[in-house]
């Protein structure tokens, strides 16, 4: 298979979530492209084109209408054992964003991954 991608991708810190239509999600992974989201609440799809926050209360920091694109979509299996929980894993592509915004996408990926994913 090959590898599509431009941007190096970092996995992100556990501390950090994006919201979609206020649910909240776990970023799984990040680069200057785009990023995977997981979540357990989102029952419906989201919509093809849509804006998302990024939020990560550790360290004060709050990205607001960040415009994505859905680009892939799957379900995994939980971790516990047992468990019925669908964990359902999302991938967007970041659209147009201003200067303020990719220095803050900047910033953010500085300060909260953990190496590359």
């Amino acid at each position: 298979m090959m590898e599509r991608r431009r941007h190096k991708r970092f996995n992100v810190s556990d501390n950090a979530l994006a919201f979609i239509n206020n649910a909240p999600c776990m970023i799984q992974d990040i680069s200057e492209g785009g990023m995977m989201l997981q979540s357990v609440v989102l029952e419906d799809e989201p919509a093809d084109n849509l804006k998302l926050d990024i939020f990560v209360g550790s360290d004060n920091f709050y990205l607001q209408d960040v415009p994505v694109r859905l680009i892939s979509r799957s379900q995994r299996q939980s971790t516990v054992p047992f468990s019925v929980v669908q964990v359902r894993c999302f991938g967007f592509q970041f659209g147009e964003l201003t200067e303020q915004q990719k220095s803050r996408l900047d910033y953010f990926i500085a300060r909260n991954t953990i190496g590359e994913a």
